[in-house]
């Protein structure tokens, strides 16, 4: 409980650069809130797979089209944040210390978020990586394995 902790104590505990800041700490309630930014690569296959496997789930779940999320969106990195971060959402929404309000909340957020993803893939690829198969493919698109073992955040 950070109440009882002087302003300028919490102040000076945060890193001094973006470099600095941490790298996969689980949260309050155990979630690990990714840091694409900062991720090694020690730490990208399993993320990268995690998350694979949510948003495969997650467009199936939902029936979104190809038009929104497309098999290729984990090259696309306004893509791979907003859904890291729809992901983290659930997470916590579905944990079992949630109060029961989770859901509902996490919901109100995909609201939000659907017209964001829209914004962040315009319907075609710039960097020539339209050949892979379908959203809810069971088997990785070609070049999966290859991408995940890099974190792909840094400059």
């Amino acid at each position: 409980m950070t109440d009882d902790i002087p302003l300028d104590d919490l102040v000076a505990s945060l890193p001094e650069t973006w470099d600095e800041a941490p790298r996969r700490t689980p949260g309050m309630l155990g979630i690990t809130v990714i840091n694409w930014r900062t991720l090694e690569d020690a730490d990208a296959a399993q993320v990268w797979t995690e998350l694979r496997d949510w948003v495969t789930w997650f467009t199936h779940r939902y029936n979104l089209p190809i038009r929104k999320i497309p098999p290729c969106w984990y090259k696309h990195g306004a893509l791979v944040e907003e859904l890291s971060a729809l992901h983290t959402a659930w997470l916590v929404s579905y944990d079992s210390l949630d109060a029961g309000y989770g859901p509902i909340g996490w919901h109100e957020r995909l609201a939000v978020a659907i017209p964001r993803l829209a914004g962040w893939y315009n319907g075609e690829c710039h960097n020539g990586h339209t050949e892979l198969p379908q959203n809810g493919a069971d088997a990785a698109p070609t070049g999966w394995v290859d991408w995940i073992s890099q974190s792909h955040a840094r400059p």
